[in-house]
């Protein structure tokens, strides 16, 4: 399974507050552009069993 660790600010649609946490990724979600340390924005949602990244894109 993908995983993505990022330290995020806070996700109001989630109710979570600033922090660094693993992710897993969405079945769909390419990583292949994304290298450690860049800036991303990306959109999670809960599964039900977890957290899950269902988008995301370096951003400059």
């Amino acid at each position: 399974m993908k995983r993505l660790t990022t330290r995020h600010g806070e996700i109001r649609n989630l109710g979570m507050p600033a922090m660094t946490m693993v992710f897993q990724i969405h079945d769909g979600v390419m990583l292949d552009r994304l290298k450690a340390g860049d800036k991303v924005r990306f959109k999670a949602e809960d599964s039900g069993s977890g957290l899950v990244v269902i988008a995301v894109k370096a951003v400059k």
